[in-house]
């Protein structure tokens, strides 16, 4: 997902996948309510509002732009797309807006993979009731590819269309990648060239209105592309509407003007119009956002047996933004909020008030039948389905951005004057090694998972190509982390610090801060683990902790200030190319600064691995990265989990899927 991140996409709000689909067995708390209480299950308040109070406000509601669980979360209510996944599966999709999806058999796909047609339903309406037409797909993903910049999701349909190893737009104007994410440079370049490279989008994405037909033209055969069309990003906008609302208006000689969209100045933040089961009511940033159901919805009939179908039941749906967790759990406790984000250190809390608990069936790969273990207790409890997400620790950024104009908050003094850092501080490879041998992996599952984690050792999930559990990594070792800080050359001398008669880092000591979004007290936990582990090395290393609401952390990410960044990542696509990618050159990597031949680097790994079409192959080449990913040290996989999460026992319908960015509200119901 994101799915950034996640995010990556990621853009991910991490908290809401482990609290509602991600994390391992239960608390004590959970299994001492003794036996079944014969006990009517309870009532909700209001059957047709649903609440869910969750931590940090969306980014932006663009399709185009959105790379984040929270944000993610309202558009795949609002906004559909070509498909979307079948129920639980990961990896089984449905028509959404397409009457099928195409395969080699039922002709929709040529037999060398390279040219996919949908057909396109009709009938269709989105919500200011304009008709959906073969148009606005192709014009959606048009959109989305010439918007581009390396911040969005869209990296995911580049090579996919015109070939691996190209990941923006802006490879097509000049494939030297001068112009990545600079979208005053871009306007400069040779019109003629601009006009080229859109026209090149243009054909690789072509509607028949007449047929009611869309054409894929791809560079190469494509694997992922059915799960890269299943998210956020492939939703369908109304072309008619984007334009009349100051968006793109799908011609060649304007594209650039939106190149590189960020969404403080994306007119479609705060406004949707889909086609979806809910309408957009309105958003209150920070405080809430609110959907009511969609009453002319077009879906009459389920996309597969059991699927919802129909006007949905829920017909007011609030997003409530509640950083606090007191609140949350007060909202939980008294029925207030159906579902809540619940901190896995807080879950003990929520684990005391469980009726009915639904384990994870491995073989049939669903949760089996949901049994009560308290009828005088009101939650739910889903429990042990594996994660498809991660937690990194770490992510360094080794040009801490500042300026006499725009000085960097987050870095002191910015100078190696014991009462800051300069900018450059974590491009010397011993201290990024330092403070990955500081951080206490034993203490954070045990005090914060109770247990329900491991330490993850690679980028890529259990399974996949590439991972393997004996794979390079760092434990924790203050002995070790003291030798690199001595190793470290700061002032550029050519003395280790450790040796340096004129001081360093070791004998100065340094200050920076730490950031977490406000709320997600997991991240403010890593960042207080990493602060005491640094602080009983050398009394003169100090790590501040600090709390930023989420718009504010997110825009110091894209603006590559945060001098340590804990993220979280929901993958895209079930493949080791969606965790490879982004945390090397893309969503996370994008933010770090790292220097050009350490990218170049991971680069070529990344397109001979992407490109390989068998998996012992891949695993080979992505073994070789994983020890890159270790001697750079760029960044820090913390931990892997399992599902750990709760609702009121009155809700019915839920799927729980672990690739949605979070609430699915159209199947559910009340009772």
């Amino acid at each position: 997902m994101r799915k950034l991140l996640v995010a990556i996409s990621l853009l991910v709000v991490l908290s809401l996948l482990l609290s509602a689909c991600t994390a391992t067995t239960p608390a004590a708390t959970g299994d001492t309510t003794g036996p079944e209480t014969e006990t009517a299950a309870p009532k909700s308040k209001d059957p047709t509002t649903f609440v869910y109070a969750t931590i940090g406000d969306i980014d932006t509601l663009d399709p185009a732009l959105a790379y984040d669980t929270a944000s993610g979360e309202i558009i795949q209510n609002v906004y559909e797309g070509l498909i979307f996944y079948k129920g639980e599966a990961t990896s089984e999709f449905t028509p959404q807006l397409a009457t099928e999806v195409p395969t080699v058999e039922n002709g929709g796909i040529s037999a060398d993979g390279l040219t996919w047609t949908w057909h396109i339903r009709e009938g269709v309406k989105f919500h200011n009731g304009n008709d959906l037409t073969a148009s606005d797909v192709a014009f959606s993903l048009q959109r989305g590819m010439l918007q581009g910049g390396t911040i969005s999701p869209q990296w995911m349909f580049y090579e996919a269309f015109f070939g691996v190893g190209v990941d923006d737009v802006s490879l097509l104007v000049d494939p030297e990648g001068n112009l990545y994410d600079d979208r005053e440079a871009l306007a400069a370049a040779d019109p003629a060239t601009l006009v080229a490279a859109c026209e090149q989008v243009k054909a690789a994405v072509v509607a028949d209105d007449a047929a009611g037909t869309v054409t894929f033209n791809l560079a190469t055969p494509w694997a992922p592309m059915l799960a890269t069309l299943a998210q956020s990003w492939g939703m369908v906008m109304d072309q008619q509407w984007v334009a009349e609302n100051g968006g793109w208006d799908g011609t060649c000689e304007t594209w650039q003007n939106f190149y590189a969209m960020d969404s403080a100045n994306d007119p479609f933040t705060s406004i949707a119009n889909g086609t979806g089961p809910y309408v957009l009511d309105h958003r209150t940033p920070g405080q809430e956002i609110v959907m009511t159901a969609n009453e002319s919805y077009w879906r009459t009939e389920p996309a597969y047996e059991g699927g919802p179908s129909g006007i949905p039941a829920i017909k007011t749906a609030m997003v409530k933004i509640i950083p606090e967790w007191g609140t949350r759990f007060s909202m939980l406790q008294t029925g207030d909020a159906d579902i809540v984000d619940v901190p896995v250190e807080n879950r003990s809390q929520a684990d005391a008030l469980v009726g009915e608990r639904c384990e994870w069936d491995a073989a049939a790969d669903t949760y089996a039948e949901c049994q009560v273990v308290d009828g005088t207790q009101p939650l739910r409890l889903r429990i042990g389905r594996p994660g498809n997400t991660q937690q990194d620790l770490i992510i360094y950024n080794f040009d801490m951005i500042s300026s006499e104009e725009s000085v960097n908050p987050y870095i002191g003094s910015g100078k190696l004057d014991g009462n800051g850092v300069p900018t450059d501080f974590f491009a010397d490879v011993h201290i990024r090694k330092a403070f990955s041998y500081a951080f206490d992996w034993d203490t954070f599952i045990n005090d914060v998972y109770n247990g329900e984690a491991v330490q993850s050792v690679a980028l890529p999930m259990p399974g996949m190509p590439g991972y393997d559990a004996e794979a390079p990594h760092y434990t924790f070792d203050l002995e070790k982390a003291a030798e690199e800080f001595k190793l470290a050359d700061l002032d550029k001398d050519g003395i280790p610090a450790g040796e340096d008669p004129e001081g360093d880092v070791w004998t100065t000591g340094f200050r920076l801060q730490m950031l977490y979004n406000q709320g997600n007290t997991t991240r403010q936990i890593v960042a207080e683990i990493m602060a005491g582990s640094l602080s009983s090395i050398n009394e003169l290393f100090a790590v501040e902790v600090l709390g930023l609401p989420w718009p504010t952390y997110l825009a110091a990410q894209r603006a590559k200030r945060i001098p340590i960044m804990t993220a979280g990542w929901l993958e895209d696509i079930h493949d080791p190319h969606n965790w490879y990618q982004p945390y090397t050159t893309g969503a996370y990597g994008g933010c770090q600064n790292m220097p050009q031949d350490l990218k170049d680097q991971f680069k070529a790994f990344l397109d001979e691995g992407v490109a390989a079409t068998d998996p012992a192959a891949r695993a080979e080449v992505y073994y070789e990265l994983n020890q890159l990913y270790y001697d750079l040290c760029p960044g820090v996989p913390l931990v892997l989990a399992t599902s750990h999460g709760f609702e009121q026992r009155w809700v019915t319908g839920r799927i729980m899927n672990p690739l949605y960015p979070g609430m699915y509200f159209y199947p559910m119901s009340k009772q």
